[in-house]
C-alpha cells in the first residue's frame, strides 16, 4: 500500500526566465521615480467605466455591419434563386 508523503515547494531565488539583455538600471528611472504611472482609486474605476463604454459602443456599431456582411450575400443568392424558378416556370 503506497504511503502518503508531504512536499515541500520552494521558490527559487532567481528567474527561470533569462532575458536577452537586461531590463531596468539606471536608464529605466529618474531619481529613482518608476516610470510607469498606475491609476489607482477613483482613476481605476473611471477608466474601467470608460473601458466598457469604449466597448459597448464597439460592439453597437459593429452588430449592423456583421448582420450585413453576413445578410447581404444570403439576400442576394436567395433572390438569384428566385429569379432563376421565375424563369423556369
Amino acid at each position: 500500500m503506497p504511503m502518503a508523503s508531504a512536499t515541500l515547494s520552494v521558490a527559487p531565488k532567481e528567474s527561470p526566465i533569462r532575458l536577452a539583455h537586461p531590463v531596468g538600471g539606471p536608464a529605466a528611472t529618474i531619481a529613482g521615480e518608476p516610470t510607469m504611472v498606475a491609476a489607482t482609486g477613483r482613476s481605476r474605476l473611471m477608466l474601467g467605466w470608460l473601458e466598457d463604454a469604449g466597448l459597448l459602443l464597439l460592439v453597437v456599431l459593429m452588430f449592423p455591419v456583421v448582420i450585413l456582411m453576413v445578410g447581404a450575400p444570403v439576400a442576394l443568392v436567395i433572390r438569384l434563386l428566385i429569379q432563376i424558378a421565375r424563369r423556369w416556370w
